[in-house]
């Protein structure tokens, strides 16, 4: 825990050294001591420092540099450079150059800055150089620990040393310059410990882009950029949320769909090999001719449902890829559904739903003719499933300008808001463990539909079953 607990005649000895605040290295008046600077560039920071210390030496104000090894040899040769006798300087006591890393490691403990420690190395520090200074001169302090625990990926540790920085400047005369590269905040994460930096000093210093700038329209204008960059990014993060959230929506389905496949799959698989098993007895038996016949006549009705259900499936995945490829032929449309409805005979027995057939008029036009089998197909198992026990009624007709064919049942109906949804994949609605079914015969319905320029709808009401309506062109364009 950070402690702001300095014994009051320290505080008091404090106040007796407070002289007012240096100016900071770009040139605007400062009124407290602890400054942070931001910086894009690297080289920014040299700057700045070397005209920290610069101002430093011409006040006679004692100097403690803590930075990395890099910056610490970039600072002496622009200092001699400058004609600065670093040595000397050095000598008299006037400026410590430390180590960043070092000097952090010597008062950290379980990877957190300890108050008593930091006091003990820094403050040894901050006393050695007021000995050698004028009276009343305030020790001035440039420290990069800050940025390498940034570096480090520990924003919230820096806090942590800051706050601990505010406190040593209630035991000494102390004017603070802290650097922070704006990279280490370039997360939305990264937002509340870049609050809590700029909380902990008492003057923020935005980076060299807008600092460089010397006239005030341009530095609005930059403020203006930042903001729409800031709108920008708020915006795109929304988005990327909105499809994470689309992501994950979608992974649950295709969970909800590969447990329901794996149930519906295996429903006849496992009646097929019940029957399958039973063959042999059944052949045995003297008279077991027509019981034989039975069970093969049920094993290859199974086999006919396991095949559709993996033809289903993958005829699904072709189509959920854009890809409905069409054998197109000229063909009379009332013949295609009379076909397709008296091989739908055995299961429309099953479900006990009688078929009324109105398709005597020929229509004629060009078709995929399997296609549209497939289409009527789902529509009629469609109905034997939800209107189950109660008649179907199935329709052919033409108009001017398109062919239409209505599969009508009387069974449960669908409620308004369900009747476009139900055409989508995996959806019904009705939950699946009232009706069985992989939620994808419809959809693949509209898709073939679709492909031939048609239309696919559903108008219906609860409890007064539902009349699919399919509308195709003669001719697709």
């Amino acid at each position: 825990m950070v402690r702001t607990m300095p014994p009051s005649d320290a505080a008091a000895l404090g106040s007796s050294h407070r002289q007012p605040a240096s100016e900071t290295p770009v040139g605007y008046p400062l009124e407290h001591a602890h400054t942070v600077q931001f910086y894009e560039d690297e080289a920014i920071v040299i700057d700045i420092v070397e005209a920290y210390i610069m101002g430093g030496l011409e006040r006679g104000d004692p100097l403690i540099i803590i930075a990395q090894a890099s910056h610490r040899q970039q600072l002496i040769a622009r200092l001699v450079a400058a004609g600065v006798d670093t040595a000397a300087v050095i000598a008299s006591g006037q400026l410590a150059l430390l180590d960043a890393r070092e000097t952090l490691a010597r008062f950290m403990v379980g990877g957190r800055p300890d108050w008593e420690r930091f006091r003990e190395v820094i403050g040894t520090v901050i006393e050695h150089s007021l000995t050698a200074a004028r009276p009343g001169a305030k020790v001035r302090a440039y420290g990069e620990m800050v940025d390498v625990l940034c570096l480090d990926g520990m924003p919230d540790v820096a806090v942590e040393l800051e706050a601990l920085w505010n406190d040593l400047s209630v035991l000494y005369p102390l004017s603070l310059l802290c650097t922070y590269a704006i990279g280490h905040f370039g997360q939305a994460a990264h937002a509340r410990p870049f609050l809590d930096v700029c909380k902990a000093h008492a003057h923020v210093i935005p980076t060299e882009r807008y600092t460089r700038l010397a006239d005030t329209e341009g530095r609005l204008r930059e403020v203006s950029l930042l903001q729409q960059r800031a709108q920008a990014l708020e915006a795109e993060v929304q988005q990327r949320q909105q499809a994470e959230q689309a992501l994950r929506e979608a992974l649950h389905r295709r969970d909800e769909f590969l447990a329901l496949a794996g149930h519906e799959l295996k429903t006849p698989l496992t009646a097929l090999q019940l029957q399958l098993q039973s063959l042999p007895s059944a052949a045995a038996r003297k008279d077991g001719g027509g019981r034989l016949l039975e069970r093969l006549d049920k094993a290859i009705r199974h086999t006919e449902r396991l095949a559709t259900h993996i033809d289903g499936l993958l005829d699904v995945s072709r189509i959920g890829e854009g890809q409905v490829p069409l054998m197109m032929e000229p063909l009379d449309l009332s013949r295609l559904v009379r076909e397709t409805v008296a091989r739908a005979m055995t299961p429309a027995a099953e479900a006990d739903c009688p078929i009324q057939l109105r398709a005597e008029v020929p229509i004629e036009g060009v078709w995929d003719p399997l296609r549209i089998q497939q289409v009527v197909g789902n529509l009629l198992v469609n109905a034997f499933k939800y209107g189950k026990g109660r008649p179907i009624e199935v329709r052919v007709d033409g108009a001017p300008d398109h062919a239409r064919i209505l599969v009508r049942d009387h069974g449960i109906g669908i409620a308004p808001e369900h009747q476009e949804r139900i055409f989508h994949r995996f959806e019904r609605a009705v939950p699946s463990s009232a009706f069985g079914g992989l939620g994808l015969g419809l959809y693949a319905a509209r898709q073939v539909v679709v492909a031939h320029g048609g239309t696919l709808r559903v108008e219906s009401e609860l409890g007064q079953g539902a009349t699919f309506i399919v509308e195709l062109p003669y001719r697709p364009q």
